[in-house]
């Protein structure tokens, strides 16, 4: 009886403890299209980084695994490594492809095991100090494929070691959901860095127009702004340097120290702070001067410190620019009140993501924008601060003029009138030659005859179409058409005559293409090619047809000459399994040869059976 309840005491304590040892287990509903894994995560902090995926499994285990109550883990700048595991199984009754993604490209080193019952742990290795040619997915964040098989577990733990903010935004994805998510970041940066340089662009004229350092100092702002985002987000590595990760760590510092260096220099420069607070300018001057620093160690230091040592600069810097400004307004000078309201945005978007980086604010949509939000706000309002500026110059200049004579301002207003005038005349002029342009570009791809496409423009666009189909394996289709017996009927009626069918030729071709994507062209005196991308062999045959019997009832009358033509046609439709689009030309005109020499008048498009090939 003792034993009895003895073992009923260990089976109670096993079912206790057992479970401790594994990840929570998901089920994946059907029709999931995006799922958030931080609620659901269970992370492991590993102090010492000794920890092994083996170690993990043992059922005994003793891990203190801590449930998340975040909806992405955050945990700052930290030297530890971190695990992560949890347990997914499909609700449904067909296996399904998902993309699991970490959307932070700064993390060094990644490692994911999925584990399946009765297999051997598979490892996929990631990060930022890995080149970006061994990703298996080439994306600028971290993108895993996972297939969930309905009644089958399978464990992912995650292993997270980086240098930078260690931050885990883990997310299941569907293909559809991720490419629509994805292009909708996509456009949101686009937009954020398209401001950017937009601004620094029309900023770096008026820099070269008035030769003023404060429109240089704002074009460096603005171009330091989109280099720390494309850093962020990973773009400079997939683009600019995919097989040096080293330049990675580097990268960030160097951005970031150049948004300490050039507000500094360019609030000193805008708000005259060399003359008005000396004080305040050489404060401004030392923290340039500090970001210098920050900027070399980036090459000849430790990462973590020397970002945590910026972004400290970035918060002060901005603090001291911030009431550089207040100052500056209490002081009454005109343009300090615009440049503070622009330097609000950048104050409060800052800290928000500073706070965010160093782990005392959650990983949120807000924290992790909010420098591009406010960055993108303090620019445009920096913009209309500098031009404010000018205009305020401007209208001081104005009134000075008043003081001259009546004539002196008639012939100013004239002036005026005088280049809005050249301006009118200017764009109409643009879109005249804008009109003339495009009527080149079209008569450059059109045969003049035929109204058709000409052969170079068919050549350019087949190959484009030929290696689409052989991306997508999709069929496409080519018909080759000749007239017969032009040269005949060239030395029978005449060359007007005979250009009088080759345009009638094009025109009943022309009529005979439906789909904006088939192409007709001429391609070479009497013979003509139509191509049909996505279209199977029955399609082609359909369209062949139509265009044989419209030239079999249409009559082309010239003077009192009425003429009928016929034309052969070789037909060659596949689905491209190679890269060699000269191929299906070639078959194509086979056909065509094929066609004139069973008699004209009809279609082919096989060649081993002519009589089941032909169509009269």
């Amino acid at each position: 009886m003792t034993i009895r309840i003895l073992l009923k005491l260990l089976a109670v304590c096993g079912l206790l403890i057992v479970p401790s040892a594994y990840a929570q287990t998901l089920s994946i509903l059907p029709d999931t299209q995006q799922l958030v894994l931080g609620p659901y995560l269970e992370y492991l902090e590993d102090a010492s980084g000794s920890y092994q995926i083996d170690d993990l499994l043992q059922a005994g285990s003793a891990h203190p695994w801590q449930k998340s109550d975040q909806k992405i883990l955050n945990f700052g700048y930290t030297d530890s490594v971190y695990w992560v595991r949890l347990t997914l199984n499909q609700a449904g009754t067909q296996p399904q492809r998902y993309w699991l993604e970490v959307a932070y490209p700064a993390l060094d080193h990644i490692q994911l095991y999925i584990v399946r019952p009765g297999q051997s742990p598979q490892l996929i290795e990631v990060g930022d100090r890995l080149p970006y040619q061994q990703r298996l997915v080439d994306h600028p964040s971290f993108l895993f494929p996972f297939e969930a098989v309905p009644g089958e577990d399978a464990s992912l733990y995650l292993r997270v070691a980086t240098s930078s903010s260690l931050q885990i935004p883990f997310t299941l994805w569907r293909g559809e959901a991720f490419i629509q998510k994805d292009y909708e970041r996509t456009v949101g940066i686009s937009i954020f860095i398209g401001i950017m340089l937009v601004m620094a662009a029309y900023n770096f004229l008026l820099f070269i127009s008035v030769r003023e350092a404060s429109y240089f100092y704002y074009v460096m702002y603005a171009l330091s702004m989109v280099g720390l985002t494309a850093g962020i987000e990973g773009i400079t590595f997939k683009f600019l340097w995919p097989g040096q990760p080293a330049w990675n760590d580097p990268f960030l510092v160097l951005a970031l120290s150049g948004m300490v260096l050039f507000p500094c220099l360019f609030t000193r420069s805008f708000l005259n702070m060399s003359k008005a607070r000396p004080q305040l300018s050489w404060l401004l001057l030392l923290l340039a001067g500090l970001s210098i620093l920050t900027a070399v160690g980036s090459f000849v230091l430790d990462y973590r410190l020397m970002m945590v040592t910026t972004m400290l600069l970035t918060m002060v810097s901005i603090v001291i620019n911030f009431i550089s400004g207040v100052v500056r307004w209490y002081d009454g000078y005109y343009a300090a009140r615009y440049y503070n309201l622009a330097w609000s945005f950048i104050l409060g978007g800052g800290m928000i993501m500073a706070l965010g980086k160093l782990g005392f604010l959650p990983r949120t949509w807000l924290t992790e924008h909010a420098g591009q939000i406010g960055a993108a706000l303090e620019i445009l309002l920096l913009s209309f601060a500098l031009a404010n500026r000018m205009n305020y110059e401007r209208k001081t200049r104005e009134a000075a003029q008043q003081e001259s004579a009546e004539a002196q301002r008639k012939l100013l207003q004239m002036q005026i009138k005088l280049n809005q005038d050249l301006d009118r005349l200017i764009q109409a002029r643009t879109s005249e030659l804008e009109k003339a342009n495009e009527r080149l570009q079209e008569m450059s791809i059109t045969d003049e005859l035929t109204q058709l496409r000409n052969r170079r423009f068919f050549d350019q666009n087949y190959s484009k179409e030929y290696m689409l189909a052989h991306r997508n394996r999709w069929p496409i289709a080519v018909l080759m058409i000749d007239i017969d017996h032009f040269k005949e009927l060239n030395d029978t009626h005449g060359h007007l005559t005979g250009d009088l069918c080759l345009a009638k030729a094009g025109e009943l071709i022309g009529q005979s293409i439906q789909r904006p994507s088939d192409l007709a062209a001429r391609y070479g005196g009497e013979e003509f090619i139509v191509l049909m991308p996505n279209t199977d062999e029955q399609g082609a045959l359909h369209v062949a047809e139509n265009i044989l019997q419209a030239f079999r009832r249409t009559e082309v009358t010239y003077g009192e000459k009425t003429i009928r033509m016929t034309v052969s046609i070789g037909v060659a439709c596949q689905v491209p399994d190679d890269s060699k689009p000269e191929n299906l030309l070639k078959l194509a005109d086979n056909h065509l040869y094929q066609a004139k020499a069973q008699g004209r008048n009809q279609v082919v498009w096989q060649c081993s059976n002519p009589s089941a090939s032909s169509m009269n």
